[in-house]
C-alpha cells in the first residue's frame, strides 16, 4: 500500500536539509551550507571542506567576487599599493631624468628651472608615496583582524551538495559573559550573554548555530593500572598534586529571546542553540542575550583587614540557574559602573564586589599589650591581638561588616581562645568556624572608631609555634 504525504511536508524536508547549520565547538567549527559557486572567502590553511562523502581541495585564486565585503576590502588595499608603485616609479623617473639633463643642458639657468620643478614634482610623489602606504599599512592590518590570510581561497571543484566546511580553533569564538543592573535598590536584574567572534575569512549565515563547550578533537588512552609500592624512608618521598573535580550543575532548561537573533535556547549547562544567526567575518564582539532574570539581592560594605584595606560594596543573590563564567560587567541607571568585575559562590549565594567605598578608610596595626606572655606549669599563656582603625569621611551613615581572622590551632596540644572584641561604637559580633570573626560596626557620619580584637593561644613551652 502506497503512502502519500502532504505537499507542505515535502517542501519542508528539502528546506530542512538545506538549511546552513553551525556547530560550534571549543576548537573549531563545522559550518554546512550550499555554496553559490566556487568562492569560500579568506579561510586559514588548515581549513577542510567535504561535498557530499568526498573531500575538496580549498586553492588560492585571484578571483575574488565583488559582492564580498571582504573582496572589497582587498581590492582597496591593492589599489593603495598601485598608487605606492605609481609614486615610487615617478620619482625614479624624475631622477633619471634629472642625471640626463645635467649632462646634456649647458645652461645654468635651464639647469635650475628643471630642478626645480623636478623638486616640486619629486616632493609631491614622495608625499603620495608615503600616504599610500600608510593606508595600505593600516588597512592590511585592519583585513588581517577579520581573516587569517589575504589570498582569496576557493573550491578546487564545484560542490552541487551541501558543503560542510571544517574550520580549526580561534577563528570562530564564543564566550559567556554577565551583566548585573544595580539600579533597582532590592532587586538585581541579570542578563546572560554570549559573545561570538567570527574572524575566519567567511561570512556565517545559519539558520540553526549550535554551541558548545566540549572540543571536536578529544585525544583518549587506556590508563593502565600502576601498583601502590612501599618504599624505604630514605627515599624521598612524589608530591602527586591531587586534582580537584566539580559536581556538575543539574540540567535547567532555559529559554531568551533576542530581538536581532531571535530565540536562543540551552538544554544543558554551558550548550547553546541559536536560531538565525548571521556573523559577518569582521572580527568584532557580537554579544546575544541568553537569559535575563531579576532576583532579590543582598547589599553591604565589608572590608577584610588581614587582605585589602579596601572597603567593597558587595551584591549577594542567588541565581535562577547556574552561572557559567565568572566575569561581570556592571551597570547602574543605564551607566557602564564596572566593565571586569569577577564573582563566586559562598555558602550558596553568589558574592559580586560591585565597587569600592572610597569615604571609607580602615587602617590595621597590632596591638600593643604589656605582659604577652605568662606560664603555667609547661604551657606558655601567650596573648596576642591587633587594632583595626575606621574612619567614615561621608556625611552619612554606614554599617560596615569587617571580615577578620584569630589564630587556627591544628594540633591538638595547642589551643586559641578570643578574649575580647570591643568598640566604642556600635558592634555585632560572631566567631565562625576556622576563626573567622565577623563584626559589624555602625559609623555614624564623620566620625571613626577602633576595633580591638584580643585573644590568647596556650601551648607547650617544649613546642614553640608560628603564626
Amino acid at each position: 500500500m502506497k503512502r502519500f504525504f502532504p505537499v507542505w511536508m515535502a517542501v519542508g524536508a528539502v528546506l530542512s536539509l538545506q538549511a546552513a547549520t553551525l556547530d560550534l565547538y571549543r576548537d573549531g567549527a563545522v559550518y554546512t551550507f550550499e555554496p553559490s559557486g566556487t568562492f569560500l572567502g579568506f579561510l586559514p590553511k588548515r581549513a577542510k571542506a567535504e561535498c557530499g562523502d568526498r573531500s575538496l581541495s580549498i586553492v588560492p585564486s585571484a578571483e575574488c567576487p565583488k559582492e564580498s565585503r571582504l573582496c572589497r576590502e582587498k581590492a582597496t588595499i591593492e589599489r593603495w599599493g598601485l598608487e605606492s608603485a605609481y609614486a615610487f616609479q615617478r620619482m625614479h623617473y624624475i631622477e633619471t631624468l634629472m642625471k640626463r639633463a645635467e649632462v646634456k643642458t649647458a645652461d645654468p639657468k635651464a639647469v635650475m628651472a628643471m630642478a626645480e620643478e623636478a623638486a616640486r614634482n619629486y616632493s609631491a610623489m614622495q608625499k603620495r608615496k608615503e600616504r599610500a602606504d600608510k593606508e595600505m599599512k593600516w588597512r592590511r592590518e585592519n583585513f588581517l583582524k577579520q581573516a587569517p590570510m589575504l589570498e582569496a581561497q576557493h573550491l578546487a571543484k564545484a560542490c552541487d551538495k551541501p558543503l560542510k566546511l571544517t574550520i580549526p580553533g580561534n577563528y570562530i569564538s564564543f564566550g559567556i559573559e554577565y551583566e548585573a543592573d544595580l539600579s533597582d535598590e532590592k532587586r538585581i536584574a541579570v542578563t546572560r550573554n554570549i559573545v561570538l567572534r567570527n574572524r575566519s575569512g567567511i561570512d556565517i549565515d545559519a539558520q540553526t548555530a549550535t554551541l558548545r563547550y566540549e572540543p571536536m578533537h578529544r585525544r583518549l588512552s587506556p590508563i593502565r593500572f600502576s601498583p601502590w609500592v612501599i618504599r624505604d624512608r630514605q627515599t624521598p618521598k612524589m608530591r602527586v598534586a591531587k586534582s580537584m573535580t566539580m559536581s556538575a550543575p543539574a540540567p535547567v532548561y532555559e529559554m531568551a529571546e533576542d530581538m536581532e537573533y531571535g530565540r536562543v535556547e540551552s538544554d544543558r549547562a554551558r550548550n547553546y542553540r541559536i536560531d538565525g544567526l548571521k556573523l559577518p567575518s569582521s572580527g568584532e564582539r557580537v554579544t546575544i542575550a541568553a537569559g535575563r532574570w531579576k532576583l532579590p539581592a543582598e547589599r553591604e560594605e565589608a572590608v577584610y583587614p588581614y587582605r585589602d584595606s579596601r572597603v567593597y560594596r558587595v551584591i549577594r543573590f542567588k541565581p535562577e540557574a547556574p552561572v557559567e563564567a565568572n566575569r561581570w560587567r556592571i551597570r547602574k541607571d543605564g551607566l557602564l559602573v564596572a566593565s571586569e568585575v569577577y564573582g563566586d559562590y559562598e555558602k550558596g549565594r553568589y558574592t559580586l564586589f560591585v565597587s569600592v567605598d572610597e569615604d571609607l578608610v580602615v587602617r590595621k596595626e597590632p596591638m600593643i599589650l604589656k605582659e604577652k606572655e605568662s606560664f603555667f606549669g609547661g604551657t606558655v599563656h601567650k596573648k596576642d591581638g591587633y587594632v583595626i582603625h575606621l574612619l567614615n569621611q561621608s556625611n552619612e551613615t554606614k554599617r560596615l561588616k569587617v571580615i577578620e581572622r584569630i589564630p587556627l590551632a591544628v594540633r591538638s596540644d595547642v589551643k586559641v581562645k578570643l578574649l575580647s572584641v570591643e568598640c566604642d561604637k556600635s558592634l555585632k559580633k560572631r566567631l565562625l568556624e576556622k576563626g573567622r570573626l565577623e563584626m559589624e560596626v555602625t559609623l555614624p557620619p564623620k566620625s571613626h572608631a577602633d576595633l580591638r580584637v584580643l585573644f590568647e593561644i596556650s601551648y607547650d613551652k617544649e613546642k614553640p609555634i608560628l603564626y
